[in-house]
């Protein structure tokens, strides 16, 4: 188990995905891939159909979540070795355009995401307890190993309410 972070670890901007992240975050990170993983069989025209003007479609959704694992996780791993160079924020809208996403078949989409979770898992699973205490700054804002893995399990959680609103296929 990897204890909640306090307040302080992290930019306030993210305190509403710390606060979907659940006490057993690992169990909820394991959940949220396997979740998908049993939607995967969507049509592939449903999976690349925006749900209205603006708004990304599934394969966008699914496409960003496995961007923003990558990010988190990449934070993590420097804040926990020790690494103190500031990291750059990330823009997610330019990254979701440029990702061809639609090209891409769903399923071949959520296999990607799948492997990525579990990097991710087996990575903290794997820091001892002085690297999940340890801080780095990305976007300007300090934020510490123990809280990026709660902001993945939130902003995952975000993601899926959202779509089970979008799409009652996906419940």
């Amino acid at each position: 188990m990897i204890p909640r972070p306090a307040a302080d670890e992290y930019d306030p901007y993210y305190a509403g995905y710390i606060a979907r992240a659940e006490d057993d975050v690992f169990a909820q990170l394991e959940r949220q891939v396997t979740h998908l993983q049993d939607r995967a069989s969507i049509s592939e025209d449903l999976a690349s159909t925006r749900p209205a003007p603006g708004e990304w479609c599934l394969n966008e959704v699914l496409v960003h979540l496995c961007d923003f694992e990558r990010m988190f996780a990449y934070r993590a791993l420097r804040f926990s070795r020790g690494d103190t160079t500031p990291v750059e924020a990330f823009e997610q809208d330019p990254y979701v355009a440029a990702s061809n996403a639609n090209t891409t078949p769903l399923a071949a989409i959520v296999r990607e995401f799948a492997a990525l979770r579990e990097a991710t898992i087996l990575m903290f699973r794997s820091m001892p307890e002085e690297a999940l205490s340890r801080r780095g700054s990305a976007g300007g804002n300090e934020v510490s190993v123990r809280a990026l893995v709660h902001i993945i399990a939130g902003h995952c959680e975000a993601h899926l309410n959202d779509l089970r609103q979008q799409f009652p296929e996906i419940r």
